[in-house]
């Protein structure tokens, strides 16, 4: 994953010309003056002058050519703040407003970031399972979707890759989540979510590693329920695609799956 900060330098200066910061009052400034005074407030880190600058640039030349390009600028400056609500929405609002734009491939690379370090502290988390159980996994959905969106419609842009590694992560992530919430129903007796939950992985996440426990859990599901020609189904597949998932000698156990 390639840091952003070197990918929007580019990207934000690409095509114009800056010039000199000026510490004066703003009100008569030029267009092109708010611009290239922001993009040095955001290589210096001073993000939140950058936004305000970005903001007054945008209400006082709302229709020059510099409009545009502030309207996306100020949604990473906005992300750079800390303010990931307005991000967002700065975000959508360029694609509503621009959807022709080649730059909204940026847009929804920099929506899927946002929301990705949304839950910065759950994704560090992710691989002890048990760590999302009961965790709100909003903001990573949507930064799933933002990448895929990426993927799909923008697959030669210079952020395809870059979202190709995040989705890959996060799906995992996701179907990990899925699966520890489908045992804590199983422990609690809860054999319907079970398997529900486990439907989920298996429609959703189908080339995650998590399916294999989700077949497992289903399985033994579906045994607890008495529904034992479903269980017996869903053992068979389990073991011709995972014979060496360690459900299959509790299923053996309880009589599910012949063999010892």
């Amino acid at each position: 994953m390639r840091p952003l900060s070197r990918v929007f330098l580019v990207f934000a200066l690409a095509g114009l010309t800056a010039c000199g910061r000026d510490h004066h009052k703003t009100h008569h400034w030029p267009a092109q003056r708010f611009y290239a005074s922001a993009v040095s407030s955001l290589k210096a880190g001073n993000y939140h002058h950058a936004v305000r600058l970005l903001e007054e640039l945008e209400a006082s030349y709302p229709y020059g050519r510099y409009a545009a390009q502030a309207e996306i600028v100020v949604a990473y400056a906005y992300y750079k703040s800390g303010e990931s609500d307005a991000a967002i929405a700065a975000t959508k609002r360029f694609i509503r407003l621009h959807p022709t734009d080649p730059r909204v491939a940026y847009a929804y690379y920099l929506q899927g970031l946002v929301n990705f370090n949304k839950n910065r502290s759950i994704i560090e988390r992710a691989f002890g399972v048990n760590q999302l159980q009961g965790r709100d996994t909003t903001s990573l959905r949507a930064a799933l979707r933002a990448f895929e969106t990426v993927i799909k419609k923008y697959p030669h842009s210079q952020y395809a890759a870059d979202s190709a590694e995040r989705a890959n992560y996060l799906t995992d992530i996701l179907a990990r989540n899925n699966i520890a919430v489908a045992r804590y129903y199983y422990i609690h007796g809860a054999y319907v979510a079970t398997a529900n939950r486990c439907k989920r992985v298996i429609e959703h996440y189908p080339r995650t590693p998590a399916v294999a426990d989700a077949l497992g859990l289903m399985a033994m599901a579906y045994e607890r329920m008495g529904m034992v020609n479903l269980s017996r189904d869903t053992a068979r597949i389990l073991a011709r695609n995972f014979p060496q998932s360690p459900y299959l000698k509790r299923l053996r156990r309880a009589h599910v799956l012949g063999g010892s």
